[in-house]
């Protein structure tokens, strides 16, 4: 057990594909054999537009994301379709669910902070009723800041009411992880649960 463990009072978990199973990769595969798109064009669109940017701010609504998604994609179908696509490929990742549950009984705080958009959100609760295994959760539709900010990740600690040294993150984007260790955060790149655990028990 290093040093710097005995500090760390809470963890932050990343959803998509470190509490969730990845759900984006497998949205894009089913948007492709149900629709034809290719990859490129669901990208374009789903993950690089500027749209999908003011929309995990919170400065788009559902409505007027998905209505421009299903125009620019050329495609026949509904907001609500496409939610329901999304949201029935998610699955809780167990491992991370029992390394949740073993951190809490140590007596860690356990955090979410997360680039998302208010409709996943609530479908995933609705489904798996996953939050209430945080003892805060902060995304970027409701504070109108997306990660790589360390604007999302210091509104993070003062609802955790710690030091960003006293706070572990990883994430899976190395653009993430820089910022976050010049604010302070024992921050640390996302290479699999396994490394995860190493760093964080």
């Amino acid at each position: 057990m290093s040093g710097a463990v005995s500090k760390i009072r809470a963890v932050v978990f990343d959803l998509d594909g470190v509490y969730f199973e990845s759900g984006t990769q497998t949205f894009i595969k089913k948007l492709q054999e149900k629709f034809g798109l290719s990859e490129y064009q669901i990208k374009e669109v789903y993950l690089k537009s500027q749209q999908m940017k003011e929309y995990k701010k919170g400065l788009m609504s559902g409505d007027a994301f998905w209505a421009y998604a299903i125009k620019t994609w050329g495609i026949k179908s509904t907001k609500e379709e496409l939610l329901s696509l999304l949201v029935q490929i998610y699955e809780e990742n167990p491992a991370t669910v029992e390394l949740i549950s073993y951190l809490r009984r140590k007596g860690v705080k356990i955090a979410a902070c997360t680039n998302n958009f208010k409709e996943r959100i609530e479908g995933l609760q609705k489904r798996f009723g996953f939050k209430n295994n945080f003892d805060v959760f902060v995304t970027s539709y409701e504070e109108g800041v997306l990660k790589p900010d360390p604007a999302l990740f210091k509104i993070l600690a003062r609802k955790l009411q710690l030091l960003p040294s006293e706070i572990a993150v990883s994430d899976d984007h190395q653009t993430v992880i820089d910022p976050l260790k010049a604010a302070g955060f024992q921050a640390f790149l996302y290479q699999g649960l396994d490394d995860f655990k190493k760093r964080v028990l």
